[in-house]
């Protein structure tokens, strides 16, 4: 696992977040966060899907470019963006898929005083951070509690020349 803080230069970084976490970004509501029945609702913006249906790419995919540029991904599976509402609730425990050499990466859009559990490490949500690692590790999101501010994320399933 690799934590990397400040990520993106500040200008980068300001631009998607301004975006991401403005008026005008497109999300949707899923009744499950990690499987079905789970009973922890979120809010998801697909940027790129690649599963049973086909593909699927967002018109707000280009804002990720610095992001997919600095990973130096070589293929895409999933990019998708969560917003989380504030919940005391554990969560569970998942990897996201089990593609050989896949990896993640969790990029934190806002500070909250929640986070990401990855085996027996927490990471703080801290905006402008990245955390990555093999997409086979178990992780589970660590809800944040603060009613006045959700938790903005976009998670990440590439594959790396890097």
């Amino acid at each position: 696992m690799e934590i990397i803080n400040n990520f993106l230069e500040k200008k980068q970084f300001e631009t998607i977040q301004q975006v991401i976490m403005g008026v005008h970004f497109e999300w949707y509501y899923n009744k499950h966060s990690n499987y079905k029945g789970d009973n922890t609702s979120q809010l998801t913006h697909h940027f790129y899907n690649y599963d049973s249906y086909g593909q699927y790419n967002s018109a707000s995919l280009p804002l990720l470019k610095p992001i997919l540029e600095k990973l130096k991904v070589t293929g895409i599976v999933r990019i998708k963006a969560n917003l989380h509402y504030p919940d005391t609730s554990k969560q569970r425990i998942h990897t996201d898929f089990k593609f050989k050499n896949l990896i993640t990466s969790v990029y934190y859009i806002n500070t909250n005083n929640g986070g990401t559990k990855i085996k027996d490490k927490f990471v703080d949500s801290i905006e402008n951070r990245m955390v990555i690692f093999p997409c086979n590790t178990p992780h589970s999101v660590v809800r944040h509690s603060d009613p006045s501010i959700g938790r903005f994320v976009i998670n990440f399933n590439y594959y790396s020349d890097g």
